[in-house]
Parts: C-alpha cells; structure tokens; sequence
C-alpha cells in the first residue's frame, strides 16, 4: 500500500490530495478506517475496493462523495487499485455545492447521483490525471475559479471549526456561542447542515482524533494523553474508544493498521 499526499494552493478549501494505490502482491487489503472530520472526494481509476458500514456493502467505484462519518469502518481493496481524492476543509463541500451537508453523513455515494452538475464538470480533470503532482495542480486551478456559498452561517461555522481547532477539542458549546452571536439552536443546526455532523458530535471526535494522532506520533504515553484529553478515567476514555473504532482498545493495540498509521503520520 503507498499513500502519498501532495501540497495544495487553496487551504481555505482543500486539507489535502491523496493517492492510494495498491499493488498485486498487497491485496486483498482490509483495514479499519477511522472518521477524520472531513468530507471527501474520491476517483477509482482501477480496482475493486468497498466498504463495510454497520454490516451495510458500499461500492467505491467512479467518482465517490463520502460525507461525515462518526465510527469506524472497514474498508477493502480485492484488487489492484489506484485512486485519487480530496479531503475537504469541514465547511468547504457545503459552499461549494451549498447542499446540506448532513444528508450524506456515514454514506459514501456517487457524485454523479448526489451532483450531476458538479461530476460533469470534475470528471474532466479526473480523466486528465497523468501523475499525482499534476492532479493536485489541476485541482488547485479548479477549486480557485468556483463559486462559493459564502454567508453569515458559513462565517459563524468558520469561527466555530477554528475554535474547536486551536483547543483541540477541549471546548464547550457554551465556549463557542461566547465568541459567535447567534443563538444554541441556530449553531446547532448550521454546523449540521454545513459540516454533516452536530457540534456535540463534531468536538468530541476532534477530540479522540487529536489523543490518537499524539499516540500513533509516539509523543507520549496513552495514559498522558488521557489526562491531557480529559478523560477522566480509563472506562470514560475506553467508552469513546469502542464508540468510534468499534473496538476495545485492548484488542486495537494488538493489531497493525498500515493505512490508520500512515494518515495519522501526515496529521
């Protein structure tokens, strides 16, 4: 398995590119694929690859928008593959296709089906790949030239997501509506329908996200991380555990998860 990402010139809208590819003698290929607070955008160019969602088979296949997801999944690849995608900042497929957002949460579905409008003008720049490097560029023209939904809700969500950020999940939503004037309900369902998942749900993932970056990073010990992170004890942190890798963490860190670690190494 070889996962590259590559630089990109429009961060407002675009965390990253990748390319993952799979070789014959690397599949079949299973791993868990932990949910990283984005949405994505994914082209096959070959290769049968799936994934398995609370005992539902998604096809990853063509052109695939994948919303927010809050658990784990599994994901496989039977064949050789190569494919090549895009993860977006939290707010950006919103103001790109000014859909709500949340209607693709813990789906990955065809483009073509989802946003005819938006495939038909991708798929060329899809069809025009020729190396990693020159997708991204291409991508980076694409993405500058758009036109956006920018608004009051967007702008107050922007403010949200840096919040969460810059604290690293350890933030309250009465922290947040001290630095934005708008009311609970109104960020409630703004940050829902603009980032695919609520507030609540979004900070305490960003917050699990942030301990097992530090882990796979081999900064410090799990049980540092766990008072550095605010769990308050071992059952509160296991409790999160199960909930977004639907495992233990026992049984989790007796096994290796090529990908899980090579995407936490570029966090």
């Amino acid at each position: 398995m070889t996962l590259n990402y590559y630089d990109n010139k429009v961060p407002h809208l675009i965390e990253e590119y990748y390319q993952l590819t799979f070789t014959e003698d690397e599949v079949p290929f299973q791993s868990t694929v932990l949910p990283i607070g984005l949405t994505h955008l994914t082209h096959i160019f070959y290769g049968d690859q799936k994934a398995i969602v609370e005992h539902k088979e998604m096809p990853i296949t063509n052109t695939i928008v994948s919303g927010q997801f809050f658990r784990s999944y599994q994901f496989y690849s039977t064949s050789e593959a190569m494919s090549f995608g895009i993860s977006f900042h939290p707010t950006a497929l919103f103001k790109i296709l000014n859909t709500d957002i949340s209607a693709l949460q813990d789906k990955h579905v065809l483009l073509s089906s989802f946003h005819p409008k938006l495939f038909a003008k991708i798929k060329s720049v899809f069809e025009d790949f020729r190396s990693g490097e020159h997708q991204a560029k291409q991508f980076d023209h694409f993405f500058s030239n758009l036109n956006l939904t920018i608004n009051n809700n967007t702008k107050h969500i922007d403010i949200a997501i840096n919040l969460i950020k810059d604290s690293n999940g350890l933030i309250t939503i009465s922290d947040i509506l001290e630095q934005i004037n708008i009311s609970q309900k109104t960020l409630e369902t703004q940050f829902k329908k603009i980032v695919g998942l609520t507030p609540g749900k979004y900070i305490r993932l960003f917050r699990f996200l942030q301990l097992m970056r530090k882990y796979e990073s081999q900064e410090t010990t799990i049980k540092d991380l766990m008072f550095m992170f605010g769990y308050y004890d071992r059952s509160h942190f296991s409790k999160d555990f199960r909930l977004f890798m639907n495992e233990t963490p026992k049984s989790y860190f007796k096994k290796d998860y090529p990908l899980l670690k090579a995407v936490f190494r570029n966090q």
